[in-house]
């Protein structure tokens, strides 16, 4: 029997086994960064930072930056923004600095699965389409001439679409919300 270590544990007992698959609410249930990242999520939902952005009603008020230059301020001053931005004034400079970073891991892996979605949904398919009017454009107008064909193409087509609205939406949304974190930084610095 090996060597009894204070508090009970011996030498040569098995070391802990490692939990492949975790849940999300236990990957992130101890770190206090990974409260904050989700509570901030939660004050940037999708369908207000989308609304609040386009503002169809107010496109051609002096404030609204969509067709300027500077389109920092419209960022700044949306209400989804502003919500963040005071959870993030009670924030330490280290906390603020690993949102950040997660924000920009975030803008990342976005930007990866976005390109993946433009190549399996978009190219790969086209390319296979190309190929096959090059080997047997009579089979693709034959294909085209079936019953059935031409609205099956188009459901395919508005699939593929919304795929791409959808991926296209999330990846602008991550850089929306990295830039608000980046200017929330900025602002401190300034302010010191």
């Amino acid at each position: 029997m090996g060597h009894v270590e204070p508090g009970g544990a011996t030498e040569d007992a098995a070391p802990p086994r490692l939990k492949l698959r975790l849940s999300a609410a236990e990957i992130l249930a101890d770190s206090r960064l990974w409260t904050l990242w989700r509570e901030l999520i939660a004050l940037y939902p999708a369908w207000r930072s989308l609304l609040e952005s386009m503002r169809p009603f107010g496109l051609f008020q002096s404030e609204n930056q969509m067709f300027r230059f500077d389109v920092i301020q419209g960022l700044r001053a949306m209400g989804v923004s502003r919500r963040v931005l005071i959870q993030l004034e009670t924030v330490d400079d280290a906390m603020l600095d690993g949102v950040i970073a997660l924000g920009e891991v975030n803008v990342r892996r976005q930007e990866h699965f976005f390109r993946s979605v433009i190549l399996a949904y978009v190219t790969v398919p086209l390319t296979v389409g190309a190929i096959w009017a090059q080997l047997s454009p009579d089979g693709i107008a034959a294909f085209m001439a079936g019953e059935g064909a031409q609205p099956a193409a188009a459901g395919g087509i508005a699939g593929l679409a919304t795929i791409v609205a959808v991926r296209f939406v999330a990846d602008w949304r991550a850089r929306a919300f990295l830039s608000l974190l980046q200017m929330a930084r900025i602002e401190r610095n300034a302010a010191r």
